[in-house]
Formats: structure tokens, C-alpha cells, sequence
């Protein structure tokens, strides 16, 4: 089994190593990952069973694949801190946004792959975003989307469309919590139904859905549940006639369009 490198364990490094391990595609021996914080990274460690780095040089020495899960602006830096550990029979996945494959390739010897995962994977749930470098092999192709249909759908894109293919994806957890929080809020509005229970029905609703849409496509459900002349129907026009101008500008604003 590769030895997995974790460079950074907050809020995505910190699920990985818990998705990794609580899916079964990691044993915890054969996970070791480093913090600045010491505290935080021996807290990971007593919960998941992975091993503690002294420092991101030993993780980076001693990992097949290194998962980078810094901030952006601290991607270079470690990437030179790391150089004459990182050599080019050692494959870098980074998940930093906006930090291009040439970068990456600049930066290090490793063989390089970009990866931009969601919060859904500590469900086990939803897709991962990877683009490969060009020094990537199919073996390392094969070893990292194992690693991440395992905790959820890997899906291979065109690095030029991740940008966009991100707001489905990484930001669609709260674009879709936002709109169910108006959805039951305008419940409470317009029925005079309680916040509370406004809320645990579209959660439930929500929930439901993920697994009816598993076996189905959008526009079966919607026709199973919107029968001729219905109420659902009639409100499904609404949305069909307000939903574009909402959802492009919602687009326009994440990818910093002007109108």
C-alpha cells in the first residue's frame, strides 16, 4: 500500500485523513500528516489512528503520495521548503484553488496533480474535481482516483474548467443550504409555518431527494411529483421562469463576472 503524506490538517486536510480511513481505502498506519500546531495534529492522530510528522519534511520523506493542504499564498513556500524531498518518483496532489499545474510543476520535481475536493466526502458523498500534470503516469492516475472514488466520485476535468466546474461542486454545498434555508423561510413567510419545523422538513425533503435523484434524473423526479394542473407544477413554473436570472447571476458573482 502507498504511504499517504497530509501536509496541513485543517478543515480539508483534516477530512481527507478521516474519509481515507473511516472509508477503508487507507489502513491509519500508512497515513502520516503534519500541522504547525502540534496540538492538532496529535488530536487527529489519538481520533483517527494515523502517525504524527515532526515537521512537513518528514512527511514529505517518507510518503508516496503527498496530499498539500495549505493555503494558496503558502504553497510555494512549502514547495521550496520541501524541494530535495519531493523528488520525481514522489506524485504532489495539491488542493489549493487558483494554483495552476505549470505553477506546481515549476515549484517541485514531484509528479503533480491537482485536486479540488468537497465537504461531501466526509460523508462519503459527492465528486472530487482532478486535473493530472504532465509528468503524471497512468499509474499515478490509477492510484489517486482509487483514493478518491473511495470517499466519494472522482471525476477527471480539463484544468481550464475547474474554475467553473468548482461551483458545482466544492461551493455546492452552501449554495444548495442557502437556497433550502429560503425555501423553508418562505414557509414561515407565506404559511405561517414554525422556523423550527420549517426547517426539519426541508432537511428531510433534501435528504430524500439525494436518494430518489441517485436512481433518476432531474426531469423524471420532477415529473413523478408534479402531476398536470398540480400545485407542484405551478410552482415548478416559477421557478423554471425565475431560476435562470438568479442562478447565472449567483455564477457571475463567484466567478467575479461583471454584468
Amino acid at each position: 500500500m502507498a504511504q499517504i503524506g497530509i501536509i496541513g490538517t485543517g478543515s480539508m486536510g483534516g477530512m481527507l485523513v478521516r474519509s481515507f480511513v473511516g472509508s477503508g481505502a487507507v489502513r491509519p498506519d500508512a497515513i502520516v500528516a503534519s500541522n504547525r500546531t502540534a496540538a492538532k495534529r496529535r488530536a487527529l492522530a489519538a481520533e483517527t489512528g494515523i502517525r504524527c510528522g515532526r515537521d512537513n519534511r518528514e512527511v514529505a520523506g517518507g510518503a508516496d503520495v503527498v496530499f498539500l493542504c495549505v493555503r494558496p499564498s503558502e504553497v510555494r513556500g512549502v514547495l521550496c521548503e520541501l524541494r530535495d524531498e519531493l523528488s520525481p518518483e514522489k506524485v504532489l496532489v495539491s488542493i489549493a484553488a487558483g494554483v495552476l499545474l505549470e505553477d506546481l510543476q515549476a515549484w517541485t520535481e514531484a509528479r503533480v496533480v491537482r485536486v479540488i475536493p468537497a465537504l461531501t466526502s466526509e460523508v462519503l458523498k459527492g465528486a472530487s474535481l482532478v486535473a493530472f500534470g504532465e509528468r503524471a503516469t497512468e499509474e499515478d492516475r490509477e492510484t489517486v482516483l482509487a483514493l478518491l472514488n473511495a470517499i466519494g466520485r472522482a471525476v477527471e476535468v480539463e484544468e481550464r474548467d475547474i474554475e467553473a466546474l468548482t461551483l458545482l461542486t466544492s461551493c455546492g454545498p452552501a449554495f444548495v443550504a442557502a437556497l433550502m434555508e429560503e425555501m423553508a423561510a418562505a414557509a414561515v413567510r407565506q404559511g405561517g409555518v414554525r422556523p423550527d419545523l420549517a426547517k426539519l422538513l426541508v432537511k428531510e425533503t433534501l435528504m430524500g431527494t439525494a436518494g430518489l435523484i441517485e436512481e433518476s434524473d432531474f426531469g423524471r423526479l420532477i415529473a413523478r411529483v408534479a402531476t398536470p394542473g398540480g400545485v407542484t407544477e405551478k410552482g415548478v413554473a416559477v421557478i423554471r421562469e425565475r431560476g435562470p436570472g438568479m442562478f447565472d447571476g449567483m455564477m457571475r458573482a463567484a466567478l467575479g463576472k461583471k454584468e
